[in-house]
């Protein structure tokens, strides 16, 4: 379908962070083909009037999520990490069905469009109940089968990730592709992860983990092993001819951050899921001297405890100046990049994460007729420092709307939100 945006502010996040008013965008073919201020011919296209109220901007990527994790939201809360994921995610997880895994996914989408989310990066041991979900709400996404190197059925976990990616990489029309998922340093072995690293070579997908989340988790890697997580993935062969993202990297040492660069390895930032359960803050002074590529992720609603972006946008803006104590660091250019083209630079999607010719029309409409958007002096600033879940008003995927103005058009709500309480439910009197 044809659609034309008209008299709207629009936010390129291009090399210039160009903001332009009472613009004009065109969408044609799922692409951008028009972007600028002249007047365009309506005959035939979806019009939507922004009536100089409404700002379009690239959707948001979610760098780092565990989409079925929303059916654990706000059951394990105030616990550190290992507690947290040892006395309560695991044994939830363990009683998770492939129904249930397919209904919290359904809600998770949904809360992600709803906030303008486009794109999404996810590591989850169940991808296949994902990709039902992503039929009734066709994000673009990586999913990246999560593997425990340490269990008895290790290989046979490998096995099983790679027919899945046989089964679905370029699935939904190519808006789906495949990784591996490694979870952990410290759930899987050295051996483990060089297998890893090869499979994906040989596979050419990409490769997703978590590391130095915590201090006790990168100093117990340095007892086992004599070195830092990145160090023994560097060692392991994991990163060569791969491409690699890494979540949360917050415990990171000098070395590690030139070990990143050489490798052209992208971290994947959560800072409200690392204050919620005070893991830290990454040294994101060293990732910019360093010109790593830096992704935004809300992790997963049980560590959040939303998928709302629009807050990690927030945070990732202000809580490292405070931190580092360098009111200077981050400009909201440089947030918007990492929260939209950065993202989609990590999963290799060259052609995402940027308003311009030629570009996915992955797109999202903020509503700026609200108080805290007045005055309109300087847009960027509004959307990283003001702006709230609820002002999104569209969320466009592929050029398909999603989501506008409180409905979403591919999905009933209301049916997903009562299943996944029962769910929830179900899950919780079993513990």
């Amino acid at each position: 379908m044809d659609t034309l945006f008209k008299n709207v502010w629009v936010v390129t996040v291009d090399e210039q962070m160009r903001v332009l008013e009472n613009a004009s965008v065109r969408v044609q073919n799922g692409r951008i083909t028009y972007v600028g201020t002249e007047p365009q011919d309506e005959t035939g296209a979806r019009v939507i009037d922004g009536k100089g109220r409404k700002m379009l901007m690239p959707g948001f990527v979610n760098g780092h999520t565990h989409l079925p994790m929303v059916l654990f939201r706000s059951s394990a809360d105030d616990l550190e990490l290992q507690t947290w994921l040892n006395t309560r995610i695991f044994p939830m997880e363990a009683r998770l069905t492939p129904d249930s895994v397919e209904c919290g996914a359904e809600l998770a989408l949904c809360e992600m469009a709803r906030a303008g989310v486009t794109t999404i990066n996810d590591m989850y041991t169940q991808c296949r109940g994902l990709l039902p979900a992503l039929e009734k709400v066709p994000l673009r996404a990586t999913l990246s089968m999560g593997l425990f190197g340490q269990m008895d059925n290790a290989q046979a976990q490998l096995d099983d990730a790679i027919a899945f990616h046989n089964e679905a990489d370029g699935a939904l029309g190519g808006l789906i592709r495949v990784g591996l998922g490694p979870h952990a340093e410290y759930t899987n072995t050295e051996d483990y992860l060089r297998l890893c690293g090869e499979t994906a070579r040989k596979l050419g997908c990409p490769l997703h983990i978590h590391v130095s989340e915590t201090k006790r988790e990168h100093e117990e890697c340095k007892q086992r092993y004599g070195v830092t997580p990145v160090r023994l993935l560097e060692r392991a062969d994991f990163f060569e001819g791969n491409r690699a993202f890494l979540a949360h990297c917050v415990w990171l040492e000098d070395e590690d951050f030139d070990i990143l660069k050489k490798h052209n390895v992208s971290v994947a930032c959560c800072p409200a899921s690392n204050l919620k359960l005070a893991s830290g803050y990454a040294n994101i002074p060293k990732m910019l001297e360093k010109g790593i590529n830096i992704a935004l992720g809300t992790d997963g609603a049980a560590s959040n405890n939303n998928l709302n972006i629009l807050q990690d946008i927030y945070l990732f803006g202000v809580v490292y100046k405070g931190f580092y104590h360098d009111s200077t660091l981050l400009t909201p250019a440089q947030v918007l990049h990492t929260a939209t083209r950065a993202g989609a630079l990590s999963q290799g999607r060259t052609d995402c994460g940027k308003l311009a010719v030629g570009y996915k029309a992955d797109l999202c409409v903020i509503d700026t007729d609200t108080p805290q958007f007045t005055p309109m002096t300087d847009a960027a600033c509004n959307v990283v420092y003001a702006a709230q879940g609820a002002d999104v008003r569209l969320t466009m995927v592929d050029g398909e709307v999603l989501y506008r103005d409180g409905e979403f058009k591919t999905i009933d709500i209301e049916k997903v939100k009562a299943e996944t309480q029962k769910r929830t439910d179900a899950i919780l009197r079993r513990l």
